[in-house]
């Protein structure tokens, strides 16, 4: 019995002495001017995109005991940072040092997202949050810390936000040629589709002959030389076309379109074909469908270049070369049975839409 008495005595000491522990958990605090930066004004280019362009540094948080600590930097346009909804959209990066470089190519991508115009200089806000790591997964119940904010100046790289894409096919007019958009949060990187029924074409950076247009450098590069000759594709069709300045590459890939699944007549196993419209600049055919089945959009009979739908039915990739694969996505799916006239527009870059129409 007393053997008994004297380890519960032993356990709630050491109970107390744990809790206590606990107890001494303190609010931190970034001392001032805490954060600062290796430098305050970044110029991107091609030449140094994929370098380190700035190292962010602060010193440790420090809440009274020893416990995990996590920071996460902050980067976001200065006029977002205030008022409630004040670095909500902010993109962020995490650390669990007290330093973070920063690659050119994730300023870049932070200026695309943000619509920094490129070339010219703009200011970028930039904190640290502190948090203490719960160890169970879940958020912490310790009030986040955050250092002050500095200001840095970044110049984007003189990306042009689309490129034109003349050509034989159209009359070799920038001004009214089918555009590639630059890629949400990629700058530099460019893709869109064009029915090229002339062999020859050519990527503008404007909708004129007077600024930088991109020929043949041989083995699927660019020559920013005005003479070059043009890009070629071998036969007519509908191509989607990419273009990386980063790297000077460009690609050119012929493609049909169908659909799909077990909402479609030949199931998951045989594509139904789709006619190309040019009066439209849209793909279509005409269908009878299940509603308990569902289905995508596929090119060129495989799964390299398809598209689900994400959560708001905004067509999205699922699988292509120049994208990657994207999780997550949904299929497509018709409200009910019967014969529907599907359209797919890939007309307009970064702008890919369709329709189910019930007839």
């Amino acid at each position: 019995m007393r053997s008994t008495i004297i380890l519960f005595l032993i356990l709630l000491l050491a109970a107390c002495k744990k809790d206590g522990a606990q107890l001494q958990l303190q609010q931190g605090a970034f001392p001032t001017g805490a954060l600062s930066a290796n430098t305050g004004n970044v110029s991107l280019s091609a030449a140094n995109i994929n370098d380190t362009a700035i190292v962010f540094k602060w010193p440790e948080v420090t809440y009274g005991v020893s416990v995990p600590v996590s920071y996460t930097l902050q980067l976001d346009k200065v006029t977002d940072t205030a008022g409630a909804a004040g670095w909500v959209n902010a993109k962020s990066f995490l650390s669990s040092a007290v330093t973070r470089a920063l690659a050119g190519t994730d300023l870049n991508n932070f200026a695309t997202s943000a619509g920094f115009t490129p070339g010219v200089s703009s200011p970028i806000a930039v904190r640290v949050v502190s948090n203490v790591v719960q160890q169970n997964g879940s958020g912490s119940t310790v009030p986040p810390i955050y250092s002050n904010t500095i200001v840095i100046n970044l110049t984007p790289p003189p990306f042009p936000p689309f490129l034109y894409v003349p050509g034989a096919y159209q009359g070799w007019d920038p001004g009214a040629a089918p555009k590639l958009m630059q890629l949400v949060g990629k700058a530099g990187l460019y893709e869109g589709y064009a029915y090229i029924t002339g062999q020859y074409f050519k990527y503008t950076d404007a909708p004129d002959w007077s600024h930088t247009n991109y020929g043949d450098g041989g083995n699927g590069t660019f020559s920013t030389d005005g003479l070059a000759a043009g890009l070629s594709v071998p036969n007519d069709g509908y191509y989607e076309l990419t273009a990386n300045l980063l790297t000077n590459k460009w690609t050119a890939t012929a493609t049909t379109w169908g659909i799909i699944g077990d909402a479609t007549p030949g199931g998951w196993s045989n594509d139904t074909q789709m006619t190309y419209d040019p009066a439209t600049q849209t793909w279509k055919v005409t269908a009878h469908m299940i509603k308990t089945g569902s289905f995508k959009f596929r090119a060129n009979n495989a799964w390299a270049i398809d598209f689900g739908t994400d959560n708001s039915g905004k067509l999205v990739y699922a699988d292509n070369p120049f994208f990657g694969y994207t999780p997550g996505l949904n299929n497509l799916s018709v409200p009910e049975d019967g014969d529907y006239t599907i359209i797919l527009d890939l007309h307009e870059s970064g702008n890919y839409t369709y329709q189910l129409n019930k007839n």
